[in-house]
């Protein structure tokens, strides 16, 4: 049986990426009332915490897109990296219309 431990040595800054960005959402709801009445403080958690693990995984993301563009333009294999997830995204959206 597989482990649920991954062997990804990044994964403890992921994880503080993730709760980091969480608790800057709660923070910003609280300076900002409007904020979490227009979106719900539920939102603004997982979408502040979701951008947290991103930011602390771009690295990840420029491997996958060097894996496709086989370049060492860092730039076009970031947005190929971090265009996967939003294509696999919509494919999804189409698939299940």
């Amino acid at each position: 049986m597989a482990s649920i431990t991954p062997n990804n040595k990044k994964w403890g800054r992921q994880m503080v990426g993730i709760f980091g960005g969480a608790a800057l959402g709660w923070a910003l709801a609280s300076l900002f009332p409007g904020l979490e009445q227009r979106f719900g403080i539920l939102t603004i958690l997982l979408w502040s915490g979701a951008i947290g693990g991103i930011l602390t995984s771009l690295e990840g993301f420029m491997r996958a897109g060097a894996a496709l563009t086989r370049r060492e333009n860092k730039v076009l294999n970031l947005v190929v990296g971090l265009g996967i997830p939003f294509l696999l995204l919509v494919l999804l959206y189409l698939v299940s219309r």
